[in-house]
């Protein structure tokens, strides 16, 4: 759900006050299923529910496709699960893609 979210642009910082109680910013929404990610389904802000270890690895992924690490040292010097984690966020960021060039392809 991060990578869909960081895909959206979605800004808390852009929604006005109406928009954060319809949003479900600070409590659920008052329409069920408000945001709906594939098969993800939730009546709060997703924003709010991602996690700050989510973020950073968003962040780190970002870095990491300009062509920079995260830890330092070569490849052999970041942990397994970093890589595993990136793996998912191309995954997702594929899947995406693939969803945006099938929706293009049907207008």
């Amino acid at each position: 759900m991060a990578v869909q979210v960081m895909e959206a642009g979605l800004d808390c910082r852009k929604c006005i006050n109406e928009e954060k109680e319809e949003r479900g910013c600070e409590k659920d929404s008052p329409i069920p299923g408000y945001w709906k990610f594939d098969e993800f389904e939730t009546s709060r802000c997703p924003v709010k529910l991602i996690t700050k270890q989510s973020i950073r690895l968003l962040e780190a992924f970002l870095h990491f496709k300009q062509g920079f690490l995260p830890n330092a040292g070569g490849w052999m010097d970041q942990p397994a699960k970093l890589f595993e984690a990136f793996e998912i966020v191309e995954t997702e960021l594929r899947k995406i893609q693939e969803k945006k060039d099938k929706d293009n392809a049907h207008k």
